[in-house]
């Protein structure tokens, strides 16, 4: 989910703010971004020598982060809330609660 996010977040101010329209910049930009070397975006020509170019272009890949990442939350929910439905059908695992250990570490 990030890179659909990262080509319109990023992608969409490097066009839009900064007149960059090559697709290899935006995609090197969006790869440094996806690895998180970021002080490798103030390099790429279009960024280098412009005040605020590198600024909004971080920006631009914490909004991308931002909602790649609630896809993220949204399933974990789902799985948390399967998983307190799956307990609330557990049985008694009193007969297991015992001083047993599998394993004796010395």
């Amino acid at each position: 989910m990030f890179v659909p996010a990262a080509e319109y977040y990023i992608g969409g101010a490097m066009e839009t703010k900064l007149n960059i329209t090559s697709v290899e910049v935006i995609t090197e930009a969006i790869g440094i971004t996806g690895t998180s070397l970021l002080p490798l975006l103030q390099e790429l020509p279009g960024i280098k020598g412009v005040p605020g170019a590198y600024e909004l272009v971080v920006l631009a890949g914490q909004m991308a982060y931002a909602e790649a990442y609630k896809w993220v939350y949204y399933v974990s929910i789902a799985f948390g809330t399967l998983s307190i439905i799956a307990a609330c059908f557990l049985g008694d695992i009193s007969k297991y609660m015992d001083d047993h250990v599998a394993v004796v570490m010395h």
